[in-house]
């Protein structure tokens, strides 16, 4: 078995591990098209699970691309996106902040 790691800039919100259910939450897991949000979580430790929208994700082989931060890949509406978070899980959520960090799978 191979350990795949996968960077991420995320704006979004840090749940906690058990705010999130597979079951409800596949879509957003797996960033298939037409999900509400994109939802990362380390499903090997527990010990982080952000929700929100990906600004860049690192390939398996070049890491993160030079990437510009511009208005048009942040959300148009992050209130609403925070509502919909919220509406999700069933709980308030914190404030939404920009994250970087490194996933293993």
């Amino acid at each position: 078995m191979g350990v795949y790691r996968t960077d991420y800039l995320m704006y979004g919100v840090k749940l906690a591990f058990d705010q999130v259910d597979y079951d409800k939450h596949e879509a957003e897991i797996h960033g298939e098209p037409g999900a509400a949000f994109d939802i990362v979580y380390d499903g090997m430790s527990g010990k982080y699970a952000v929700a929100g929208k990906v600004i860049a994700r690192s390939d398996g082989d070049e890491g993160l691309e030079f990437t510009e931060i511009t208005d048009d890949l942040l959300p148009k509406e992050p209130a609403a996106l925070k509502a919909t978070i919220e509406a999700s899980i069933g709980a308030p959520v914190g404030d939404m902040k920009l994250y970087l960090f490194s996933h293993y799978s």
